[in-house]
């Protein structure tokens, strides 16, 4: 479709009506949608029994969708089994999903096991009738073969396949001993009931951190088989596959197990969710920590070379009784204009009319509870209106180019965790204070896979909490410097390789201390650092109140040519830069990020600007208050610039590295202003604002 791609899912009720669903959708055109993504997809309600697949009812579904100019994605895989591949009275008990953890660990999840061979037979022949029944309708946009990808289970057939795994990783019995420093003969005699035994753990990390990184790995498998399965029956529409929210950032990160630079490797087009105000979350008052829980699947989609598609936005209340989880008109029109500004080449909202029944009755939706659309479906249609109107700037569009980066990955995630036994993580929250920093700058991090850096180009590249860096990992990174590019990480870096083994030269070991030109000689906790001041003659100790060592800190010596720009109380070296090749590396002793989430650090803030822009004098920034967002877009024909002000009084932005002769036009007012490299706005509260970039004035 030339169009941008915008909508809403669209549930298939087993009482509606042809006439009520006709009126549904009008409605969703009205309100300038051109995509719905329809679920479920087959219709029980209709069989004859149990094992009957019945399309009858979505065929009439997409004959309105067709005859209204909509498209659709059928979602074949959602997180209901029983009402798509999987009839209740097959499922015997191994066919179940076992989790070690509990029956109930996985209570919104679905409960068939995926890694069963008869449950995959299943699977095969609902996707062969359902794709070889509907795919010349010309409504069908493509399929959603599996949304919110995730799983996890403890049963044999994948305790099997992670024992393969591993003959696949090691190669020998010999060299898994050697790792794990374990006795085993066979790699069929592993079982990971006892990977978390004390004396184990305390040899190696390894037995305990491999189960839980082969339980993403299980995962993409398993989308890969889902890819495979739906490709057998249609060569043709492009076949989607969801992540699951940044699920990398959640506090325990192996409950969903999705690692989604490797899951958006395998779909046409990858897909996410989002639900800022759901099971307790509510970024309103932190809308930087929103903007990278956006920011983590699109950086994936794009490493992957992939088209990303939104397929799930939160419209309203969770269900019932779930006070806190209310969602504004305002508020759901500025979340689409951020999920649309970090690249979105389309985007749904989850759904368009309320649920009716089970446990988030009364939740979501566009419409009252009869189906007529309420003042959010308004809102949602005046911001559709603007979207169709510049089309030359909507319909096909991408994010500028990041200037900054940060290196995550999955397994880096797990190495952090594993260290503190799976408990109390903050691995997440030194992410997030680094994304904050550069955020308050107007500099929105792209996140990026710390294990696939080849070629990177990126102005800045941040590793927060990069404990395990393996010497291939080390190599790519010194390539990436050495071209001229700024790298920044923070406290203990490199303690271990990738079999969790400390470098026999002592932490960063000799490639990273080579690059960042330090040694860690031990570590402590409880302190503070204190900045130097630049002036004309140097550098001076700042009269500044101490900055809190996050967590710990290390003790760490440097090479002659590393600069010490901020000391510990005794005057060691806490923060230091070293130039290497055509660019340079900083480093912060202790886990900065963290502090950084608590509070706004000035004087850290200007210093890593500082250390940018000496290098790079043009880049885009904006000054603005911490509550106020601010991204860019452009397409062929132009640049546009979002910024909302999350407050509820008028703030000031002021933008630079605009260019000479720029006209910016306000494409919510119409107001016009000619602006030579800089611009400041006021921008009133709770209010956002696109602003186009015009070609040059003369």
């Amino acid at each position: 479709m030339d169009q941008f791609l915008f909508g809403a899912v669209y549930i298939i009720e087993q009482d509606y009506t042809q006439e009520e669903v006709r009126r549904d959708l009008s409605y969703m055109k009205d309100c300038g949608f051109n995509l719905v993504t329809l679920w479920p997809v087959c219709n029980p309600w209709l069989s004859q029994d149990s094992h009957q697949w019945i399309f009858t009812q979505t065929r009439q579904v997409l004959d309105v969708c067709e005859s209204l100019g909509i498209k659709a994605i059928l979602q074949l895989f959602g997180q209901n089994q029983a009402q798509e591949f999987m009839p209740d009275s097959a499922l015997t008990e191994d066919m179940l999903v076992y989790d070690e953890r509990g029956e109930h660990i996985n209570e919104n999840c679905f409960w068939a096991n995926l890694n069963h061979p008869v449950v995959r037979d299943y699977m095969d022949r609902y996707f062969q009738e359902a794709i070889t029944l509907l795919r010349d309708h010309k409504a069908v946009y493509g399929y959603d073969v599996f949304n919110e990808a995730h799983f996890r289970s403890d049963d044999p057939y994948t305790i099997q396949k992670y024992q393969e795994w591993l003959k696949e990783t090691y190669g020998t019995i010999e060299h898994l001993n050697r790792v794990w420093h374990r006795r085993y003969e066979s790699f069929g005699q592993i079982s990971p009931k006892r990977r978390r035994s004390p004396y184990s753990i305390w040899s190696s990390i390894m037995p305990d951190l491999e189960y839980e990184r082969f339980r993403s790995v299980t995962l993409t498998q398993i989308c890969s088989f889902l890819y495979d399965t739906a490709r057998k029956y249609d060569t043709t529409h492009p076949i989607i596959i969801d992540g699951t929210s940044a699920q990398i950032l959640s506090g325990d990160v192996t409950l969903r197990n999705n690692d989604e630079f490797a899951t958006a490797k395998i779909p046409d087009v990858y897909g996410s969710t989002f639900y800022p105000k759901s099971w307790g979350r509510n970024y309103r008052n932190t809308p930087w920590t929103m903007s990278m829980y956006y920011s983590v699947p699109a950086g994936a989609a794009r490493k992957a070379g992939k088209p990303y598609m939104v397929n799930e936005l939160q419209t309203h209340t969770q269900s019932v009784l779930t006070p806190g989880s209310e969602v504004t008109p305002q508020e759901l029109y500025d979340w689409i204009l951020m999920c649309m500004f970090t690249g979105a080449n389309g985007m749904q909202l989850w759904r368009w009319r309320p649920f009716l029944h089970g446990y988030q009755s009364t939740g979501r939706g566009l419409t009252s509870m009869d189906g007529t659309p309420n003042e959010r479906a308004a809102r949602v249609k005046e911001l559709m209106d603007l979207v169709r109107e510049n089309g030359d700037l909507f319909d096909s569009f991408q994010v500028e180019n990041q200037a900054v980066k940060i290196a995550v990955s999955y397994s880096s995630r797990l190495y952090f965790d594993a260290f503190l036994k799976w408990n109390n993580s903050f691995w997440s929250e030194d992410v997030e204070g680094w994304y904050r920093l550069f955020w308050n700058r107007g500099l929105n991090p792209e996140f990026t896979d710390i294990e696939d850096l080849e070629g990177e180009d990126a102005k800045v590249l941040v590793l927060p909490s990069a404990l395990s860096i393996s010497e291939a990992m080390a190599e790519k990174l010194t390539a990436y410097v050495e071209r001229g590019g700024i790298l920044i990480a923070d406290a203990r870096m490199g303690s271990v390789n990738e079999y969790g083994e400390v470098p026999a030269e002592g932490i960063p070991g000799r490639h990273l201390s080579r690059l960042f030109g330090l040694r860690e000689v031990d570590v402590d906790s409880g302190h503070s650092f204190y900045m130097k001041d630049q002036c004309d003659g140097g550098e001076v100790e700042s009269k500044d109140d101490g900055i809190p060592c996050n967590f710990m800190e290390q003790r760490i010596e440097v090479d002659e040519d590393t600069r010490i720009l901020g000391t510990m109380e005794d005057g060691s070296p806490a923060v230091v830069l070293h130039p290497y090749g055509k660019g340079c590396t900083l480093y912060f002793n202790s886990f900065m990020g963290v502090e950084l989430k608590k509070q706004n650090i000035p004087q850290v803030e200007q210093l890593v600007m500082d250390v940018i822009t000496n290098r790079h004098d043009s880049l885009f920034t904006a000054e603005k208050d911490s509550r106020v967002h601010v991204a860019s877009i452009r397409s062929e024909a132009c640049r546009a610039i979002l910024i909302i002000n999350f407050n509820e009084t008028e703030k000031e932005v002021n933008l630079h590295g605009l260019g000479d002769k720029i006209e910016l036009v306000n494409l919510l007012t119409g107001d016009t202003a000619k602006v030579c490299g800089q611009a400041k706005l006021q921008i009133p509260g709770n209010t956002a604002y696109v602003y186009k970039c015009q070609e040059e004035f003369k």
